[in-house]
């Protein structure tokens, strides 16, 4: 830096110093001169996006699309075919005449898990497209109408013979059939029931081993009630698998009637 330039400084900073301390004052009605302002404003020259053209619909009409109907407790289903202007009611329609409801009513359609109202139309769920498969729920006490079956065709003579009334057939025994006479002996009707019996069935229900069991338990307590107690506990969990007349022959020939008070 010269000289000169120093000097220019020193007296730059003089007037500045000299005008700081002084107070600046400026009105409450001052105004700009508008005649100073720019007659245009600066406008920055930045390039426009161009205008977006619209777009045609891509829907012209009504698109057909073909859904499935599935019963899943009654196995059953259908394909219905709509319009996606339909209403999901149309197809409660479909399902009815396809004979898997009754009425529309009774109905209630289900699309993953989502019921579908009456009044909506198919175009607006958006998951429900060509192909989707819908689940039918029927109310309690609605039941799916089933399909009429066809009888087979029968002959005039088959159809009189079938419209008579069938005469109910009776069969006679003799008063002398023993069968009527007497009632069966439980010591024969046991014999021929053990001889189908397993050897673990076969020797509860024969009266020796109660007569041995009543011998050893006896023997065995010193006190005969505990014996008798011993043994009618062990009966009565063996009884369910006795029929009436082994449990009859037992208590005959066992020789003791304290089983007799439990049934």
């Amino acid at each position: 830096m010269n000289t000169l330039d120093k000097y220019e400084i020193d007296w730059i900073s003089s007037i500045y110093k000299s005008i700081q301390s002084k107070p600046i004052t400026i009105p409450a009605n001052a105004k700009p001169d508008l005649s100073q302002r720019a007659s245009k404003p600066y406008i920055v020259d930045i390039p426009l996006a161009e205008v977006p053209k619209p777009q045609p619909s891509s829907s012209a009409g009504p698109v057909s699309l073909t859904v499935t109907v599935k019963n899943i407790k009654a196995s059953q289903s259908t394909e219905i075919t709509v319009q996606s202007t339909s209403t999901i009611k149309d197809i409660k329609k479909g399902v009815v005449d396809a004979s898997l409801a009754s009425s529309i009513d009774s109905q209630r359609l289900l699309l993953k898990g989502k019921a579908l109202m009456d009044d909506k139309l198919v175009k607006d769920y958006d998951s429900l497209a060509n192909g989707s498969v819908l689940t039918l729920m029927l109310k309690p006490g609605s039941a799916p109408v089933s399909a009429p079956t066809s009888a087979p065709a029968s002959t005039p003579a088959s159809t009189s013979t079938s419209q008579q009334p069938q005469i109910p057939q009776v069969e006679l025994s003799s008063a002398d059939s023993d069968t009527t006479r007497h009632a069966p002996d439980p010591v024969i009707q046991s014999q021929s029931e053990q001889a189908h019996k397993s050897d673990y069935d076969s020797v509860l229900s024969d009266s020796a081993f109660w007569k041995k069991l009543n011998t050893f338990l006896t023997s065995e307590f010193k006190n005969e009630e505990y014996g008798r107690r011993t043994l009618e506990t062990f009966f009565l969990s063996i009884k369910p698998s006795l029929t009436a007349s082994e449990i009859a022959l037992i208590r005959e020939q066992a020789g003791f009637e304290a089983m007799g008070k439990q049934e």
